[in-house]
């Protein structure tokens, strides 16, 4: 049973973890550590929508627990800045009242998102210096620089009076990165040789074997492509890449080639890569509108969308929709990104859209165009070998990431792994590591700029008509309880070449149920709503084997 009030005297004495996103799932990343009685959270990220619901891109953790312990949170860090783990601080900003600490890069990230939302002055956002410790209440947090897909991301060491724990976040082992130094290996075999109590680790990669491989090795790739093409050349990666898109550049510089950014988070990103002094070469970029203009020889378009993304700058280009950038045949996209999981049908309708206009298509599976930001198995054994934890904890993957990563953890002699679910909170000192308590959580879905509950009625009602359709009747009852001849019906998501035939059905099934009611239940609006329902129920499952929602209007003349 989900708690909405929490009995907080049982995080007075002890050393807990708790998830609010990101355990079982890709993306939403939000961690709460508590230690007597004081709590931080790490992370506070966004995830994609899947078809369960339609209509909407994004979701964001439900932190209505934050409320119950608002005076005792001293403080949210962010990681790094992609999305998943920095993405839902702008949208919750009004929720959060402890200061966030983020580094450069991901500081400015979120402040871009802050001004669009109108709340940057809501928030106190501070700038940490990963080479100097955090002094929190009953916590000391010091930052390991590691190797991912994007600017500054950093393993977070806590240090408590019950031992130390090592919150990996996303990482990978790559020793010639494109951006910052390569992973310190020694850093990680002395917190090892500290004691570590627990590895909350990233799963993302787990079941995949053996290492994740070299940004470096993507550069040349990049490289060796560009100068086999004569034609327009798309490349479509995440945003947040700027490892990625710095390769890009260089490639481009390469061959005499001008980059183009298309959509609005890619220009965003670049802007702040810029001013963190990421990219140094400001002059290699140019408008959409020349981009039109230059020869298609010198030409390198990098955009979102890489999803299938129906809001996206590629999607747009795709179906000829976007005002300056138009393809032709023989030119090439390049797809520079791994698929996220439940993303395949979206990406493959895109892929063949491109296809079918004869544009050539070139994925990881093709060339070396893609490596992950995450590690595979080796590199997570190779953690657990430095670290030496009594206990591991994966997060951030879905259940048979988690699954996976535990195998390792368990092979790596890791004496105690606990495979938790968001809401799920475990006691790890003093005493026998065990759940003590079951935290509600859930997600709050994104319609522009507002917030509502994925449990909303309204989103409830569009998964019914998405599945099965819509049915709207309206009927008129005269004062003498007779009824109307000109009964309309619609329907929306159903096939409606049988609307006639339905129409003179339901008729023919109301009426003859109507006239068994006497005066005081025709009467009864209630009555008679409850029997248009069931008469046109058993019309539409009979015809059209169909179970649609149904509206009703009735009208009394």
């Amino acid at each position: 049973m989900l708690k909405t009030n929490t009995n907080l005297k049982l995080y007075e004495k002890g050393l807990f973890f708790l998830s609010l996103g990101g355990i079982g799932e890709i993306g939403a990343n939000c961690y709460l550590y508590c230690c007597d009685g004081k709590w931080i959270m790490i992370d506070l990220g966004l995830s994609f929508a899947d078809e369960q619901f339609p209509g909407v891109d994004l979701l964001v953790p439900k932190i209505k627990f934050i409320e119950e312990i608002k005076d005792n949170l001293v403080a949210i860090i962010i990681s790094h800045g992609h999305e998943d783990h920095a993405g839902a601080v702008a949208y919750l900003a009004d929720y959060i009242k402890c200061p966030v600490y983020a580094s450069s890069f991901a500081k400015l990230l979120i402040e871009n998102r802050l001004k669009e939302f109108g709340k940057l002055d809501t928030i106190d956002l501070i700038e940490f210096d990963s080479s100097q410790n955090l002094s929190l209440d009953n916590f000391n947090l010091r930052f390991i620089d590691t190797t991912h897909s994007i600017p500054q991301p950093q393993a977070i060491v806590i240090e408590t009076s019950y031992g130390n724990l090592l919150h990996t976040a996303d990482w990978k082992l790559d020793d010639q990165p494109t951006l910052g130094n390569s992973l310190s290996k020694n850093s990680f075999i002395d917190l090892g040789n500290e004691g570590v109590l627990a590895l909350i680790g990233d799963s993302t990669n787990a079941d995949v074997p053996g290492y994740s491989g070299s940004e470096n090795e993507v550069r040349e790739e990049l490289q060796q492509i560009f100068a086999r093409y004569i034609n327009r050349i798309v490349v479509t990666c995440f945003s947040s890449n700027i490892a990625r898109i710095i390769n890009i550049v260089n490639a481009a510089k390469k061959n005499n080639r001008k980059i183009a950014l298309i959509g609005r988070s890619m220009k965003k990103n670049i802007e702040a890569a810029i001013k963190t002094g990421l990219i140094d070469d400001n002059n290699i970029f140019i408008s959409e509108e020349e981009a039109s203009l230059i020869p298609k020889e010198n030409l390198v378009i990098i955009c979102t969308g890489s999803q299938g993304e129906k809001r996206s700058a590629l999607y747009r280009i795709a179906y000829n929709s976007h005002r300056n950038i138009h393809l032709e045949k023989d030119d090439v996209v390049i797809f520079s990104s791994r698929d996220i999981p439940g993303n395949e049908k979206s990406i493959n309708a895109l892929k063949n859209l491109l296809i079918r206009q004869r544009i050539e298509i070139i994925t990881a599976d093709d060339d070396l165009v893609h490596v992950s930001g995450h590690g595979h198995a080796e590199e997570i054994k190779q953690m657990y070998n430095w670290t030496k934890p009594y206990i591991s904890i994966p997060v951030h993957g879905e259940p048979m990431h988690l699954a996976a990563h535990k195998k390792i953890s368990e092979a790596s002699q890791v004496p105690l792994t606990k495979i938790l679910q968001n809401g799920k909170c475990l006691k790890m000192a003093p005493g026998d590591c065990s759940i003590v308590d079951n935290i509600e959580t859930g997600k709050l879905i994104v319609e522009g700029k507002y917030l509502y509950d994925s449990e909303s009625e309204f989103i409830k009602n569009r998964r019914k008509y998405s599945f099965e359709g819509l049915a709207m009747i309206s009927i008129l009852l005269n004062d003498d309880n007779s009824i109307g001849k000109n009964i309309q019906l619609s329907l929306i998501g159903l096939p409606d070449l049988e609307l006639n035939f339905i129409k003179e059905e339901f008729k023919k099934e109301f009426v003859k149920n109507f006239t068994k009611l006497n005066n005081d239940q025709k009467s009864s609006d209630q009555n008679v709503t409850d029997l248009i329902r069931k008469s046109l129920k058993f019309v539409l499952k009979n015809i059209l084997y169909k179970k649609p929602e149904i509206q009703i209007h009735i009208i009394r003349d």
